[in-house]
């Protein structure tokens, strides 16, 4: 019989993370995350935040998971919109908000800080004051 960390360590991450999630944690593949259009996103920002068009279009025809970078960057964008739908109570409304160039980021729009993890904390720090009713 295998110890846990035998069995963990012969584990896909998608399979730890299912595992150790419960199953909350969405893990990717390429058709997957192309389906990211559904939430307001266009395909050219999930092939800048996710992965590049041939790279998704491979993993899509071979029916791979993403890759755990790949992931998280599907992961940090779907949050961020959720984020922002719940706190501007409109999709659209929402997605222009990320779009457009924000005074409190010094003209950066906030879709422009979703390619880090760092970035997607600064956007989720303006969305709270927002939500506070702080003007940003």
């Amino acid at each position: 019989m295998l110890s846990s960390l035998q069995a963990s360590e012969s584990m896909t991450i998608r399979e730890r993370l299912e595992i150790a999630s419960h199953g909350s944690v969405q893990v990717y593949d390429g058709a997957m995350a192309l389906k990211l259009t559904e939430l307001g996103f266009s395909v050219e920002e999930i092939y800048r935040f996710v992965a590049p068009r041939r790279t998704l279009a491979r993993r899509n025809a071979n029916g791979e998971p993403l890759t755990v970078e790949e992931n998280d960057g599907a992961l940090r964008i779907v949050r961020i919109a959720e984020m922002a739908k719940r706190i501007f109570r409109d999709g659209a409304v929402a997605f222009d908000w990320l779009r457009k160039p924000n005074r409190g980021m010094d003209g950066i729009a906030p879709i422009d800080l979703l390619e880090s993890e760092t970035g997607a904390r600064l956007v989720e720090q303006a969305l709270h004051q927002i939500d506070h009713g702080i003007y940003v």
